[in-house]
């Protein structure tokens, strides 16, 4: 131990010069791994200690188109505090202006926890929502705000309600990010709703109340005493868990997200610290066979070289970590409020110490190989060079030792994953792509020995350099082709999701949504967008149909159990789901299995479940799904599955039910429109006076936002898939300047040989190219492949191949290959070709 000590002592005294590459691999790995984890915790944590106000309240009670009975108001109101809010969208119009508003109804006691932020006129809530001068008070989020072209201080008409903005509302008490980023926003008394008449029976609106204790008390003891006290016909409850969870589960994904693309850094890097590893030890040959010959044992050889690289792997992680620790303070210096989750910000252990621990593991699976062929040097060094051909295979202890680290790396990653399947998903995909660049890399070297025997002049050195024990292929491809794989992926999904919300969801999906049509003037509705040239006859055009929101209570006779619907599937149980009732069989329809209900069927209640949703149940033919409609509960039997394409034309919904039943709840209509965008306004316009309670929602305006949206998130996600990228890039540099040392006999023999300068420049941009265009090409063929099933299955999308940004990626890692072959041959030819013989 002590010999392996000073051997290892006196090495690392030279400095670390030739480990530039090696630490800068290891550092960029650990530091994304570090930053996701640090980023992650400090949003978790904050979304945990801002739960309560985030919800509102301790907890909250929810219904749909029913406001709470007076005994389940009196029973909540006994428990403590108590604050009362309706969700309902109206009509807006102001001057020739009429958009669909979000309108958020609260009472005087609103908020219970928390306060809002209002900026341009009243100071607060109470003053800028007072009853004044026969108008109700609103404050307005700037969307609104902008949309309408008002100013704290004008006019607004809500429907049938008259208002005035009296401040602008910067922040809810209760709410993330800014008010009204997805459409109009307006907060107003409960009283405006009661007196316009908007929460009689069959209106569609939500109602919440939020709940102060007045003694502690756990969620599951109060969600038991709701259930004991009402049974499945009350309220539905939510605690602050529930106010958080979607996001913390958001967060736990792309925490693996982001470490994965950490892993698959170290792992592209791994060719760099195998590349320095491996020069290094070659460096010292002459030592090793020297110790060797004065009796050292190669267990002191193999520790002293373990002691000096692991104390370099471990410096490069803790460089790694230090940048990961202060990412969530370098975030919040530059972004600041511009992301609006709660943050706690401080230094989290943890993910530091996960992170240098999978450093340290990554650093050992690719630097045990060389270690291992270096203390089996033989003697036989000290009197001659050894060539590729004598030198030692790794011995089995290295190669065990090295797999071992391997699975211990996939071991830590994924019991510490937060979406331990999605990280599992992610490294399969990771180890394949490496495997096959790999196994694809060995090919074209055996192609390329072969072709060069039929070549001529310098296309057959290049061949025999790439096809060579010297070549580049097993060293681009897997280092480079692992990052462009990965941002091809990403960067394939994005283009095909950017392009259906675009083009076409835009093309397929109506253009206006109508709801809030009152049952008895359906037929007055159809009439007035006859009158503006629709053809309401025509189902690729326009269609209209009943519609209740009703939940989930009971499958198969058995009350709902949560934990056993499929995650992707519980979206239909998390609330209210919107069910049409059609006779007529839709043009659209294509069953799965069973049959359709006649036309004028008026027997018991029927049901059309979408094929996913029923899988996701558990149900199917003949089955039973019990539904709370309006306070009552009704029962439905399974009698199809039907296939649904949710980016296409007509009534999309996980339920389609029989008529005869549901009638009694009075329901409104709901009806879809394409209609070209010069025509929207003019038939929004035409509604106005006879049908102010009717709401429009603009489709285009929707598209073009959620564009924007994720637009942004994809610069975010290329960001971080590029930090794989940057780590074959450096792998790169360090062969670049491992092949400039290499190939300078090489260039001097050929400039002897009567080469100009310019042949040697092309003959070494074209080999690099060679092996850079094996890294573009599999990885890109890699990088598609995997994208394809998660855009065609998981997000159901039209595929088309996104060849401009394909030919992008592939094209810089070319050039940039191509560059590094001419930088290669700029720097053999400044070395006097008499001196570099001389040398040799």
């Amino acid at each position: 131990m002590t010999l392996a000590l000073r051997i290892a002592a006196r090495e690392l005294a030279g400095g670390v010069s030739g480990f530039r590459i090696y630490l800068a691999c290891i550092a960029l790995g650990v530091f994304a791994i570090a930053a996701a984890g640090s980023v992650t915790e400090g949003f978790s944590r904050g979304l945990e200690a801002e739960s309560k106000i985030l919800l509102g309240g301790d907890a909250v009670f929810t219904a749909s188109q029913r406001r709470a009975k007076p005994d389940e108001l009196d029973w909540i109101s006994a428990l403590g505090a108590v604050s009362e809010e309706i969700d309902v969208n109206v009509m807006g119009q102001a001057g020739e202006i009429r958009k669909q508003v979000d309108l958020r109804a609260v009472d005087a006691a609103h908020p219970l926890l928390g306060m809002p932020e209002l900026s341009g006129g009243a100071s607060t809530l109470d003053e800028a929502l007072a009853y004044e001068n026969g108008r109700w008070g609103i404050a307005a989020s700037a969307s609104l705000l902008e949309d309408f072209g008002l100013q704290v201080g004008d006019a607004l008409q809500l429907g049938t309600i008259n208002a005035t903005v009296r401040a602008q509302l910067d922040k809810e008490s209760d709410g993330i990010g800014e008010p009204g980023t997805f459409g109009p926003q307006a907060t107003i008394r409960i009283g405006a709703l009661e007196e316009a008449g908007r929460l009689t029976d069959g209106q569609l609106f939500r109602s919440s109340y939020r709940l102060v204790l007045n003694e502690e008390m756990t969620g599951d003891a109060l969600e038991d005493a709701a259930d004991a006290e009402w049974g499945s016909g009350g309220l539905r409850y939510r605690g602050p868990e529930d106010a958080i969870d979607g996001l913390e589960q958001l967060l736990a994904t792309l925490e693996s997200f982001l470490s994965v693309i950490g892993i698959a850094a170290l792992i592209a890097g791994g060719v760099g610290i195998a590349q320095a590893s491996t020069a290094f030890l070659e460096s010292r040959i002459p030592s090793i066979a020297a110790f060797k010959a004065l009796g050292a044992e190669a267990g002191t050889l193999r520790l002293a070289y373990l002691l000096q690289l692991g104390g370099l792997a471990l410096f490069g992680a803790l460089i790694g970590v230090a940048l990961g620790a202060a990412a969530p303070f370098l975030l919040a210096l530059f972004v600041g409020d511009r992301i609006p989750l709660p943050t706690i910000l401080q230094i989290y252990p943890f993910p530091l110490l996960r992170a240098v621990t999978l450093g340290l593991l990554a650093a050992a699976i690719f630097a045990l190989p060389p270690i291992g062929r270096a203390r089996a040097t033989r003697p036989a060094a000290l009197f001659r060079s050894l060539g590729a051909e004598d030198r030692s295979q790794t011995p089995w202890p290295e190669r065990i030792w090295s797999a071992i680290a391997a699975i211990a790396l996939v071991s830590l990653a994924v019991v510490t994953s937060g979406e331990p399947i999605v990280t599992v998903s992610l490294l399969i995909g990771a180890s394949i792509a490496w495997g096959v660049l790999l196994g694809m890399a060995e090919l074209i070297r055996i192609l390329a020995r072969r072709s060069a025997g039929t070549a001529t002049g310098f296309g057959r050195l290049a061949l025999a350099n790439l096809g060579g024990p010297g070549s580049l292929a097993p060293t681009i491809a897997p280092a480079l082709g692992l990052g462009l794989a990965l941002l091809v992926f990403v960067a394939t999904i994005q283009a095909n999701i950017l392009r259906q919300v675009s083009e076409t969801a835009s093309a397929n999906l109506p253009s206006l949504v109508f709801s809030q049509i009152p049952n008895v003037k359906a037929e007055a509705f159809d009439d007035v967008l006859a009158d503006q040239g629709i053809a309401t006859d025509d189902p690729d055009i326009f269609q209209r149909t009943p519609l209740v929101l009703g939940r989930i209570i009971s499958l198969k006779g058995e009350p709902l159990d949560p934990e056993k619907i499929a995650r992707s599937e519980r979206w239909v149980i998390d609330g209210e789901t919107a069910m049409p009732y059609i006779g007529r069989a839709p043009p659209e329809l294509e069953l799965a299995e069973g049959d359709w209900w006649p036309q004028d069927y008026s027997g018991p209640l029927l049901t059309s479940v979408e094929t996913d949703v029923a899988r996701g149940l558990n149900i199917g033919i003949g089955d039973t799904v019990g539904f709370r409609v309006f306070g009552r509960e009704v029962t439905a039997t399974v009698a199809s599955l039907r296939v649904v394409d949710w980016g296409g034309f007509g009534p999309n919904s996980a339920f389609l039910m029989s008529p005869g039943t549901l009638e009694a709840a009075q329901p409104v209509n709901f009806a879809i429109l394409r209609a070209s965008a010069d025509k929207e306004q003019s038939i929004i316009d035409a509604l106005s006076l006879d049908f102010p309670e009717v709401v429009v929602f603009q489709t285009r305006e929707a598209l073009a936002a959620a564009s924007r949206i994720l637009g942004n998130i994809a610069i975010a996600i290329n960001a971080a898939a590029g930090i794989v990228l940057v780590a074959g890039l450096m792998v790169l540099v360090g062969a670049f300047a491992a092949m400039a040392r290499k190939r300078r006999a090489e260039s001097a023999l050929l400039k002897t040989f009567g080469a100009s300068r310019d042949a040697i420049l092309g003959l070494y941009a074209t080999e690099f190219a060679l092996a850079g265009a094996v890294a573009a090409l599999f990885g890109t063929i890699m990088g598609v492949g995997a994208a394809w099933p998660v855009v065609t299955q998981q997000f159901e999308a039209e595929w088309t191949m996104p060849w401009l940004t394909v030919t992008a990626v592939s094209g810089f890692a070319i050039l940039a290959a191509a560059i590094g072959g001419f930088v290669v041959g700029v720097a053999t030819l400044s070395h006097p070709p008499a001196r570099v013989l001389r040398s040799g």
